[in-house]
């Protein structure tokens, strides 16, 4: 069977850029304590891979062959079939994502909003076990979905982890993608890298904020303490006092 191009530029560049922010999120998240300065960095991860994923998404529909959502094989009876053989024999070759890969994608993108929503809101006891359910949840399907490939790995002898690098798998020549788009990949990496260092550039760790790039929008990482909430709302009363008192001396 032939060595074809399966995966273009912007995909593995979003693949790894993706995996990276959930691997630093997740484990500055699971191993920090909540009131320590770094977890204000473990939120921050979370909105770039939140950022990643969203640009991901438009591929998902207008990218390359392999990495659109409508080639996914994610029908019941497949993804069935998948799993029974992946347990007794070889399964079936896929040149894209096979049922497995698909599914764990699929969870892996309705999980990481569902993490930012419950992070950022912080309404109330359901919103913050919500979000550690959903930190399990999703480190689960991480781990599912690693073994996956190692077991493909060991029972094909093909490293499809490979392929996210070289962007190369066995295969028709049929199934292959035309181009590796450098050119776009090029321009994804300027366009992400610049969006990320901006966002850790308007990260204000001592009101524990962080101003979303070409957004404008702050965003409050983490509950205030007492203290510094009441300290906040002393400042803004202020504030107001001396509009209301240049407003007067105007009149």
């Amino acid at each position: 069977m032939n060595t074809i191009l399966i995966w273009d530029i912007p995909t593995r560049l979003l693949h790894w850029a993706f995996a990276l922010s959930l691997t630093a999120s997740m484990g500055i998240g699971f191993l920090v304590d909540d009131d320590n300065p770094l977890f204000q960095s473990h939120m921050v991860f979370g909105i770039a891979a939140l950022f990643l994923l969203a640009i991901r998404v438009i591929l998902g529909f207008a990218g390359s062959r392999h990495a659109r959502f409508a080639n996914f094989p994610l029908r019941p009876r497949e993804i069935a079939g998948y799993i029974r053989s992946a347990l007794i024999d070889k399964t079936k070759r896929y040149p894209g994502h096979n049922p497995g890969s698909a599914v764990a994608t699929v969870l892996m993108f309705l999980l990481v909003p569902a993490l930012f929503i419950t992070g950022i809101v912080r309404d109330g006891e359901a919103f913050e076990e919500g979000h550690e359910i959903f930190a399990w949840a999703l480190l689960a399907v991480i781990l599912l979905h690693l073994m996956g490939i190692a077991l493909h790995t060991i029972r094909h002898r093909e490293n499809i982890g490979a392929s996210m690098v070289t962007g190369k798998k066995a295969g028709e020549p049929t199934e292959s993608i035309r181009s590796a788009q450098p050119l776009l990949g090029a321009l994804l990496l300027i366009a992400v890298g610049t969006w990320i260092t901006a966002l850790f550039a308007n990260h204000d760790s001592n009101s524990a904020t962080v101003k979303l790039p070409l957004i404008g929008t702050s965003i409050q990482l983490g509950e205030m303490e007492d203290g510094e909430k009441e300290h906040k709302e002393t400042q803004h009363d202020h504030e107001s006092r001396r509009e209301k008192h240049d407003h007067n001396d105007d009149d």
